[in-house]
């Protein structure tokens, strides 16, 4: 209740004595404190409730999706254009150890769009998640990313070394350029023999336009992105809830974020650091994780057999036994 309620209520009686008046307005004022300071506390522990939250930061609404106990861990979607929905769906392994903090990046999922494809640069990616770490009130916190979202915790981590009490890397990278390019492609022809391969390659180099587009193009290449397409059939449900956005996408190019190097700025961090990738992964090879692991000065790398770009799907006791054996190492994650 507000102190101007209180205000109109008693002064819109003419036959309370001045006493009634002072002691009543009194007694407002306690309330009106009383009520306004639990309604702050609340209102903070609301930012980190278990369940779903929108907030407007930077002139965008960002999503996210609180779970799980422990550490705040931010694990930003890839900026390319799917939502976090296949990874709060499948990654509850992770939920042990952090308070996971799901975010539909700019422009993806239930978050905002930007007014202009220009808008999703590494920078503005960045100023999000500083902006949400303010918003939750951390001092510090975890960072968790996927593939590309990988190198955008990277990106934001290198930036602010001092905000960070570690990152858990999954099939991730810190260079895009033109030969790592031609090395997915080199890869991905190693496979030329399977029956799915064919039409897998071709949407894989396709330019979705739409939404619609993208959804497709992702379902069709998904057999690319593990050791056995046939390991894939149990999470179709889960790919299929991702809503890909094509404007994510096509964001990509336009705000310069297919070309980057992080590895010059990879020794600014000293936090804990663990990266696990697949032996079999075409995107994010063993060699790009090793590179990755060689220049983060305190880092674990773990790379696992018969796995392609999910491994906590694809070998899900193996990828569970890594983490336990991790935070073991640090007896609980750095708060």
């Amino acid at each position: 209740m507000r102190p101007w309620f209180f205000g109109a209520w008693f002064f819109r009686s003419r036959f309370v004595t001045s006493q009634f008046v002072t002691s009543s307005w009194l007694l407002a004022w306690w309330l009106t404190m009383t009520v306004s300071g639990s309604a702050q506390s609340v209102a903070d522990y609301d930012r980190l409730a278990i369940g779903e939250h929108s907030v407007e930061l930077n002139e965008i609404k960002l999503w996210y999706k609180v779970s799980g106990d422990g550490p705040v861990c931010l694990m930003p979607t890839p900026a390319w254009g799917q939502s976090s929905d296949l990874y709060f769906r499948t990654l509850q392994s992770l939920e042990k150890y952090f308070t996971v903090v799901y975010i539909d990046s700019r422009g993806t999922g239930r978050s905002g769009r930007a007014a202009t494809l220009k808008h999703y640069t590494w920078e503005h990616l960045d100023s999000d998640l500083e902006s949400l770490r303010e918003f939750l009130r951390q001092d510090r916190v975890w960072l968790m990313g996927h593939s590309a979202g990988g190198i955008q915790v990277l990106h934001y981590a290198t930036r602010h070394p001092d905000r960070v009490s570690g990152l858990v890397l999954l099939s991730t990278q810190a260079v895009l350029n033109d030969q790592t390019e031609q090395e997915v492609m080199q890869r991905m022809t190693s496979r030329a023999n399977q029956p799915w391969y064919r039409e897998a390659s071709r949407a894989f180099q396709s330019h979705p336009r739409t939404d619609d587009e993208m959804a497709s193009m992702f379902q069709t290449t998904l057999p690319l992105y593990w050791r056995d397409h046939r390991n894939a059939d149990a999470f179709r449900a889960d790919f299929a809830a991702m809503s890909p956005s094509a404007t994510a996408l096509a964001a990509v190019r336009e705000s310069r974020r297919h070309r980057v190097d992080l590895r010059p700025l990879l020794k600014r961090l000293s936090a804990p650091v663990l990266i696990i990738s697949g032996k079999d992964d075409f995107i994010c090879c063993p060699a790009s994780a090793q590179a990755l692991h060689r220049g983060l000065p305190t880092s674990k790398l773990v790379l696992i057999d018969q796995c392609g770009h999910f491994p906590w799907m694809e070998q899900p006791q193996t990828f569970r036994s890594n983490l336990g054996r991790f935070f073991a190492s640090l007896q609980e994650p750095t708060r």
